[in-house]
């Protein structure tokens, strides 16, 4: 069997890096560019940009709102899973850096509620998410939904309960502290005080910046035409704390008596 050569096509000047068509191997050109290149495409492809965007976002609102006070979270851009949201910020820490440790598995519905409590004083980061599908948004609208989901972090920090019914109910709590922070703050029939917008001193704060757009959008789904939604006859809900599992064939606000939250529908 014939050793493969190496075909110099033309004379290297050995002060140049070798580039295209100067290699041939067996008839197939190597490009000894392409990684420039690739470069150029990952910046157009990467999600890297974007978080790093909304990285910097939250801590000029930090500075300006929360006097730099605000822990900060692992900040993430994923598919809206829910029902329609632009963003959420997780009620317990649900990043960390610590190895983890190699404990037994432990059943919610055998802890006591201050093991339960525990669990939200874990170290770790909190997340707040922007939803993929929703970047596409004026620049100020995506700043909106970032500092929304900042006045339930700085809620969390200080041990207010600003929401209820599975963290999809705002309450005055989160009214008050909105207000405080940059947003102007109106009332939803189902949702409670969930309805933002900022402020004029955060519009002219937004207004000041030179970079406000984001290069990234994940685009929504389409729906198919004349396709029917599977009807369920019954709700499951779901205990976030224990875990306990109960159905409704109507929604419904529920307590678990155990642990004082509120049941969520798992869809």
């Amino acid at each position: 069997m014939k050793k493969s050569s190496i075909i110099l096509k033309k004379p290297i000047d050995k002060g140049k890096r070798p580039c295209y068509n100067e290699y041939k191997f067996k008839g197939i050109e190597q490009n000894r560019c392409n990684g420039r290149k690739d470069e150029v495409r990952m910046s157009e492809t990467s999600l890297k940009p974007v978080i790093e965007k909304l990285e910097n976002l939250f801590s000029k609102f930090n500075e300006k709102f929360y006097n730099g006070e605000l822990q900060t979270p692992i900040i993430t851009v994923s598919p809206d899973t829910t029902k329609g949201a632009y963003g959420w910020c997780t009620a317990w820490k649900a990043w960390s850096n610590k190895q983890p440790e190699q404990k037994k598995t432990v059943d919610l519905a055998t802890m006591s509620k201050e093991d339960l409590e525990n669990l939200k004083k874990d170290e770790g980061f909190y997340e707040i998410n922007i939803c993929a599908e929703h970047l596409a948004r004026p620049f100020e609208q995506v700043a909106e939904t970032l500092l929304h989901e900042m006045v339930h972090l700085y809620n969390l920090q200080i041990g207010v309960q600003d929401t209820s019914r599975g963290g999809t109910y705002h309450n005055k709590k989160y009214k008050e502290a909105a207000e405080q922070h940059g947003l102007t703050v109106g009332k939803d029939a189902k949702y409670g005080w969930t309805v933002t917008t900022l402020n004029d001193e955060a519009k002219a704060f937004v207004a000041g910046f030179q970079d406000k757009k984001f290069e990234l959008h994940r685009k929504s789904f389409p729906k198919i035409p004349g396709a029917a939604k599977t009807k369920q006859s019954t709700r499951k809900y779901v205990c976030p704390m224990c875990g306990t599992i109960i159905r409704a064939t109507k929604e419904v606000h529920v307590v678990c008596g155990d642990c004082e939250v509120e049941f969520e529908e798992e869809s």
